[in-house]
């Protein structure tokens, strides 16, 4: 469960409109880069056809996960439902569909399965934190929220999830101010921990400042146990926090990596997807000018296994490549994906307790959910 790059670039509509090679050092708070093994993970199926069964054709898809039997669930903004289907790839159900009615959704920005069991879909264009049952009852509004609401939510235990959010509010001398925090939410408007923030002058001509001071500054995720893993995403650090539920530190990750510029294709590819994201959802009004990172973030995408391991994805290499660590900060061992097409980059994975479930942001033909697994 992770912080998704479409999910968070979708966020920022809500704001917009409404106003290489590594080397390992084994010193204190560092991690030696050696490894036990290097594994590879095989794609064993794929859920989603160009044309036929309207039941595998996905539109767009903005979040993936696993309910707590290993079903995956996939969220289709485009199509405005929750998709179920076995741990294999065949259709179950369908869970909602488009409209403004109760249990309806329009444009839906995220989706998650919390400890409980339920599956939580953020509308808030149909009233917020709708709830449902994995049969696809709904059960209600868990917290209505309009404006602002919080995104990305990744289940964590019982019925918590941990969210991003910004809100933008005036300072003493009456200027606009972006609050930005990343925090703990128990059906409640407001968190209850707070892990992470960050406040910032609001300039809504600068895109690039906003998103990268926000959605696109960090990834995180959450564990069943409630633990929250961190990381910012930046060329110039490596480093993963984790933190209990209650916000305790525990844990620090850190390795220097060394910085890997991207191609003009890649800058290019960024900038142009980008942009056509946010005109895609509705952005209008707003200088759409996104000026990319020339290198490459050394992290792009942290998740944790049902066997309290942290699988931090690099972001220096295209292929998908994680360093895998325990809560202890020690490092197992590597995983790559050879299998992995030339849209890899754009892959997002979702690691739980249930597996590995991958999609590509912007893939080539039509949308595929992939399938993994570790060797035995």
């Amino acid at each position: 469960m992770t912080a998704r790059f479409s999910v968070l670039v979708a966020f920022s509509l809500l704001i917009l409109s409404g106003c290489g090679n590594e080397e390992g050092n084994s010193g204190p708070g560092e991690i030696s880069d050696s490894a036990p093994q290097m594994i590879q993970l095989s794609i064993v199926g794929t859920i989603g056809v160009e044309l036929g069964d309207s039941n595998y054709v996905l539109g767009s898809v903005q979040q993936i996960d696993h309910d707590l039997d290993g079903n995956i669930l996939v969220l289709d903004r485009s199509a405005c439902c929750v998709r179920v289907y076995s741990p294999m790839g065949e259709f179950i159900r369908q869970i909602s569909n488009e409209g403004s009615g109760p249990g309806e959704l329009l444009n839906p920005m995220s989706m998650t399965v919390v400890g409980d069991g339920r599956v939580f879909v953020e509308s808030p264009f149909s009233g917020g934190m709708h709830a449902f049952t994995t049969e696809g009852e709904w059960l209600g509004l868990v917290t209505p929220f309009t404006n602002n609401p919080p995104m990305n939510t990744i289940g964590a235990d019982s019925n918590v999830y941990v969210a991003i959010r910004l809100q933008v509010l005036p300072d003493e001398s009456g200027n606009l101010q972006v609050s930005t925090f990343i925090g703990r939410y128990e059906e409640t408007e407001e968190p209850v921990v707070k892990y992470w923030e960050y406040e910032f002058p609001f300039d809504p001509n600068d895109l690039t400042a906003l998103l990268m001071n926000t959605v696109m500054g960090h990834t995180f995720t959450a564990d069943r146990a409630g633990n929250v893993f961190i990381a910012e995403l930046t060329s110039e650090e490596y480093i993963v926090q984790g933190f209990r539920a209650d916000g305790e530190l525990f844990l620090e990750i850190e390795k220097d990596v060394e910085s890997v510029a991207k191609t003009p294709e890649e800058i290019h590819d960024e900038e142009t997807y980008v942009i056509a994201y946010l005109e895609s959802i509705g952005a209008s009004g707003v200088v759409l000018d996104f000026d990319p990172n020339p290198y490459r973030n050394t992290i792009s995408e942290i998740e944790v296994d049902g066997e309290d391991r942290i699988w931090v994805r690099r972001g220096t290499a295209v292929e998908p490549v994680f360093d895998v660590y325990n809560f202890s900060g020690e490092k197992l061992f590597t995983a790559s994906v050879p299998e992995a097409g030339d849209d890899s980059a754009l892959w997002e994975f979702n690691i739980d307790e249930q597996g590995i479930i991958a999609y590509s942001i912007n893939p080539e033909l039509f949308q595929e959910i992939y399938i993994l697994e570790l060797p035995e």
